[in-house]
């Protein structure tokens, strides 16, 4: 054997040496396997929007979605999965507009508002990641989605592929470095907050919904961010100017036959507190409603949906993800007349008395 040979033979022995050591490690901190939440991943799921039905929605919205609707309970009571578009930290309104821009969309749409979110003027920060995706979506290249594929595979069996948890960036962040005056680098999850699945799910670890000093570490978390984000929310004509947006794709989606509604999910303790004072609700969800002339559903409207607490004031654990969303389905179906295929589940009676326009 040649130096060459040696030299490869070595370096292909330490490469698997440190794989196999970094692999073994990450499972040895009792992670759940999560699944990179990227571009190809959010294309990928945006591509399945044409099969939709009331029974298999597409949702959009910010991280309580993702948490709060259990993908896999709802397929079991419908017998379909809806569409997941919802993303964590964003405002729906690009991938609602990004809906009724498409021709081809003829479908039903469940869109969850974070009212810090989803009142934000046009172009503003939780904007830009929805803008990314959409973007994205048209350029994604056959290479890319082939790229993918591949790394779906590798996915399925490896820890450390979770780019959003374990790559070299969000571990530099996990460093005691104190920041310097003056300045937020942003909010520090910890690890064990969540994971997400391949159909877009997002669920709190064992280890999060166990233990109540990681929730304590999101609740700061939450606080934190709070004390970075304005006290009141937009006013005037630039709320006006919001909603006159949001009507204008409703209207386009629902002149192809399309389905709208707006749901308000769990939210908890001081950050509901906080929602309320910047965000009352007859200013923004109530106004949203009558604006769109748009059905909609508030959890406080439901002592059936109102009866949950969140670990750390924002998001529902899987157990009671699961739990809310067959108590979910029967509203929605009475609250809007909608053809859902609930597999025998008893229909529970109203208790709002909220806008029924469709």
């Amino acid at each position: 054997m040649n130096h060459f040979s040696k030299a490869s033979v070595l370096t292909l022995i330490s490469v698997l040496t440190f794989v196999i050591g970094w692999e073994l490690y990450w499972r040895s901190q009792h992670l759940a396997l999560s699944y990179n939440d990227d571009e190809s991943l959010w294309a990928h799921t945006r591509k399945e929007i044409y099969q939709t039905s009331p029974s298999r929605p597409v949702l959009i919205g910010s991280s309580r979605v993702k948490f709060d609707l259990d993908l896999a309970a709802w397929q079991r009571v419908t017998g379909e999965k809806p569409v997941q578009l919802a993303l964590v930290g964003t405002s729906p309104r690009p991938l609602l507009n990004d809906l009724a821009n498409d021709p081809n969309f003829k479908g039903t749409v469940i869109i969850d508002v974070t009212e810090g979110l989803f009142f934000t003027p046009d172009g503003s920060f939780p904007e830009r990641e929805a803008t990314k995706r959409v973007e994205f979506y048209p350029k994604w290249s056959l290479s890319q989605q082939l790229s993918f594929h591949i790394n779906h595979l590798l996915e399925d069996h490896l820890y450390f592929l979770d780019e959003e948890r374990l790559s070299l960036q969000p571990l530099l962040t996990d460093l005691p470095i104190p920041p310097r005056p003056d300045t937020w680098g942003g909010p520090k999850f910890p690890k064990e907050f969540s994971v997400t699945r391949f159909d877009r799910q997002n669920v709190m670890t064992d280890a999060m919904v166990a233990d109540t000093s990681i929730q304590n570490q999101v609740k700061a978390m939450w606080l934190e961010i709070g004390s970075h984000s304005p006290k009141q929310g937009v006013d005037g004509p630039l709320l006006t100017a919001i909603l006159n947006s949001v009507k204008q794709s409703v209207d386009r989606i629902r002149a192809r036959g399309g389905k709208v509604i707006f749901v308000r999910m769990p939210s908890d303790g001081p950050f509901r507190e906080a929602e309320k004072m910047g965000y009352p609700r007859e200013k923004y969800w109530d106004r949203l409603l009558a604006h769109t002339q748009t059905a909609g559903i508030h959890f406080e409207d439901y002592p059936v949906l109102s009866k949950y607490q969140c670990p750390e004031w924002s998001h529902l654990a899987p157990k009671d993800a699961i739990t809310f969303t067959e108590d979910f389905i029967p509203i929605l179906q009475q609250k809007t007349g909608w053809p859902i295929n609930v597999n025998g589940a008893k229909v529970p009676a109203t208790t709002a008395s909220l806008s029924t326009h469709q």
